[in-house]
């Protein structure tokens, strides 16, 4: 840098130094702005002629100020943003030229002014790429130094690639998320003097509402000079760049300027008020302007209307763009689209349930998802579903939309880091059922591929997408009838679901999916029992948990950590060798040692019954430990029939400690709600007369009503072979399944380990973890003889 520039830049900072020293003698609003950036733009304009205009190889290039430096608005200490426009980027001597005009300015406004630079590099080719918040930079910019052409190029460029519907929907976001960070209001007690309502940037979004709309810019009213002037008082008297006008702060300016701080605080709040009404005249008049949202459809007095030749992906992003506006979606039909844009059709239909309604209105919804639209009165063949598939598609939809971001669920949407395929999944997920139930997930699997094909989806969205509708069951099944205390089951539904991406996905749709059936379909213990198969699931995915199926070395594992003064090393190692392996896997530690001391009162001959509510599942766990028999497990679950107790889960276990013990944890529920305290004596009373034999089970099934030999009708089943062996089964609903189902195991001489029962879609389906007698795992061949003997007694 040339020493004379370098005086004259000192000189001007002086200059600077004193015109902020001043501003409490005079305090200004704009006028005092415009004085301090024609100081900052003379120091530039120094800089770039130092280093461009010297340089004899330099293309022409411009020097633009941008943002509110671009208004010359800036107060004492506000950031500078400038954007240089090079004409031949591929120029050795541009290169140069920039580096060293970026190292003076660096110098400069780092070292010598204090000042906070931003700066930004745009060709003219990257107008078309740009986002709304870069465009709105370059609303307000002006040339500092440099090519006239080169600015009249690069907003010929940015007028022929607007989007104007697209930049008004980003504004009044963006507004809208400064309201609920800051205030919604412009009467608070502590302003935030630019972004709050009330506050500059009203007005800044008013005028380029204005200016996207056709209209010119305002100019800014006396209300707008009053909180400038605040705002420059605000930096001068903080001694750096803030906008927060706090009690303290109105204090201190107050003092400044000669006032107190109650007509301090009237000033701006009244000023405030103004601004904030301007703008919200602004957002009213979008509906009385005419601009296009998209190629071929256009806004006209607050409604969308269709122009030209249509695309349906286009025309979708258009009708997307009009709903998050507020425009009315007329009934008048949609012509006929001659192509797709399939990433706009895409993005359009990820926006929500408005836009899909409005979409249905206009009809162009039944031109992009025919399948969907023709299931709007198909229902499906099941007593839970209380709405046809179209509606409860549009409230699946509609519950993704409303989960809030600081929620459990919210967490898991906010990691997802591409929704879009969920978006389409939902919509499909359903749509195969007008040609069969029971294949519905892969009829509409394919519904859906051939969707993608045709809309030239990428290949990574499109899977996901297939994939989701093809397993959109899968997590309702685990959860429903899947013991999720068992190691190998979370093992199995992790590889199942293959990485994170495809579980949080699912577990999404499962979410909107269950909730979407029926108001009642979703309950605390459905939620609590999936979201535990989630972290498990993502644990396993992510690497964070190791299990291992080794009994020897849970066991090593186990007496470890249950080392206790009060527990002779000799008992612990006997129960702890005797545990079966499932339950060393599946059991937290302070359980086990609150079963050994059941088991040690069992050897006694004090069975144990306990009761416990568990509010997280709107549950009771009942458990039992007493010296084990033919036919007691039966009998327990006979005890909840008949007493009218709906058995979701089953851990029973059989351990020797110089004797069999059994040690058996239910989960039921009454009415969907944890045990009545009447009802929950009843049930002791009962479960102890049965435990000390003086209790007939068939005696108390007849005199509560129930048949005790009847029998159990399976609709379909499937055998999952290992140790455990799942025995997965269908059935007609009722409470006293489980029952039944356990005494035909009893009869085949086949052990419970543990089981899940579920009631869902008018059926009833369960998981039993069996072994044989041995401990060993099932025989397909016994199993299928046993189970077709039972369907053939139907």
């Amino acid at each position: 840098m040339k020493p004379e520039t370098l005086d004259q830049i000192r000189d001007l900072a002086n200059r600077r130094d004193r015109l902020i020293a001043r501003l409490p003698e005079h305090p200004d609003g704009l006028t005092w702005c415009e004085n301090h950036t024609d100081l900052v733009d003379e120091i530039l304009q120094l800089l770039y002629e130092d280093s461009v205009a010297g340089s004899e190889d330099a293309p022409p290039m411009a020097l633009l100020a941008t943002g509110g430096f671009g208004r010359r608005e800036l107060s004492p200490f506000s950031d500078i943003d400038i954007t240089i426009v090079p004409s031949d980027e591929a120029s050795q001597a541009l290169d140069t030229t920039i580096r060293g005009l970026f190292q003076n300015i660096h110098r400069i406004f780092h070292g010598l002014l204090k000042m906070e630079i931003g700066y930004a590099y745009r060709l003219i080719s990257d107008a078309a790429g740009l986002d709304a918040k870069t465009r709105t930079g370059l609303l307000d910019m002006r040339l500092i130094a440099g090519s006239h052409d080169l600015v009249r190029q690069l907003e010929s460029a940015l007028e022929q690639t607007f989007s104007v519907g697209e930049f008004i929907h980003n504004k009044l976001t963006e507004r809208d998320a400064m309201f609920r960070k800051f205030h919604d209001s412009p009467l608070v007690a502590e302003p935030h003097l630019k972004e709050g309502a009330g506050g500059l940037r009203c007005f800044h979004c008013s005028n380029w509402i204005r200016l996207a709309t056709g209209e010119r810019a305002a100019r800014p009213p006396e209300s707008y000079d009053v909180v400038v002037r605040h705002r420059n008082m605000l930096h001068f008297v903080a001694g750096k760049a803030q906008d927060h006008l706090s009690r303290q702060r109105q204090g201190e300016i107050a003092m400044a300027i000669g006032v107190s701080p109650q007509t301090f605080m009237h000033r701006q709040l009244d000023a405030a008020e103004q601004l904030h009404m301007g703008y919200r005249r602004a957002v009213e008049r979008i509906h009385e302007s005419v601009f296009p949202l998209s190629p071929g459809v256009i806004a006209s007095h607050g409604e969308v209307r269709w122009t030209g030749t249509l695309d349906g992906g286009d025309c979708a992003v258009g009708v997307a763009i009009g709903t998050s506006l507020g425009l009315r979606v007329s009934d008048v039909r949609v012509p006929r689209v001659e192509s797709v844009n399939g990433p706009a059709a895409l993005y359009a239909l990820s926006t929500g349930e408005k836009t899909l309604r409005n979409l249905d209105r206009c009809g162009l919804l039944e031109q992009l998802l025919p399948a969907l639209t023709a299931a709007r009165t198909i229902v499906p063949d099941d007593n839970v579903h209380r709405y046809s598939v179209f509606e409860h598609t549009m409230r699946a939809i509609r519950t993704v939309e409303n989960i809030a971001s600081d929620s459990t669920w919210g967490g898991i949407m906010l990691d997802a880091t591409e929704t879009e395929p969920l978006f389409l999944a939902l919509l499909l997920h359903d749509v195969g059922r007008p040609e069969s139930e029971a294949d519905h997930p892969e009829i509409g699997a394919k519904i859906a591929a051939d969707l993608c094909a045709a809309w030239g989806i990428g290949e990574a969205q499109a899977g996901m997408t297939e994939w989701l509708i093809r397993h959109h069951l899968l997590m309702s099944e685990y959860v429903r009838v899947r013991d999720l205390q068992n190691p190998s089951t979370i093992s199995e539904f992790a590889k199942l679901v293959g990485d994170t991406a495809h579980l949080r996905l699912l577990t999404l749709l499962t979410y909107a999916d269950v909730h979407a059936v029926d108001d009642a379909a979703w309950t605390s213990a459905l939620g609590a029992f999936m979201w535990e198969l989630y972290v498990r699931t993502l644990s396993v995915l992510e690497g964070d948990s190791v299990s291992t199926d080794d009994p020897a070395v849970s066991r090593q594992r186990l007496l470890r950590r249950l080392k206790s003064k009060t527990i002779e090393d000799s008992v612990l190692n006997d129960f702890v060798a005797k545990l079966p392996s499932y339950y060393l896997l599946s059991t937290p530690v302070e359980v086990v040692r609150l079963h050994l001391e059941f088991v040690q009162q069992a050897v006694l001959g004090l069975p144990t019954i306990e009761v416990f509510h568990r509010a997280d599942i709107n549950a009771t766990e009942i458990t039992t430990c007493v010296a084990d028999r033919p036919g007691l497990l039966s009998g327990l679950l006979g005890v909840f029939y008949a007493f009218d107790l709906s058995v979701s889960g089953i851990r029973a276990s059989t351990t020797s400690v110089d004797m069999p013990i059994a040690l058996d944890v239910f989960t039921v529920s009454f009415n969907g709600k944890p045990v009545p305290s009447a009802t929950s004596q009843q049930v002791n009373l009962a479960i102890a007369q049965l435990l000390e034999g003086s209790l007939n089970i068939d005696d108390l099934l007849r005199q509560r009503g129930k048949d005790p030999e009847r029998s159990q009708r399976v609709i379909e089943y499937k055998l999952v072979p290992g140790v455990p062996s799942i025995l997965e089964l269908r059935c007609p609903r009722g409470r006293g399944m489980p029952y039944r189902l356990s005494r035909f195991i009893t009869d085949q001489g086949w052990n419970v380990v543990s089981a899940r029962v579920g009631q869902w879609a008018g059926n009833a389906t369960a998981a039993f973890y069996l072994t044989t007698a041995d401990g060993l795992g099932l025989n397909q061949s016994e199993v299928e003889s046993a189970l077709v003997s039972a369907l053939s007694a139907h």
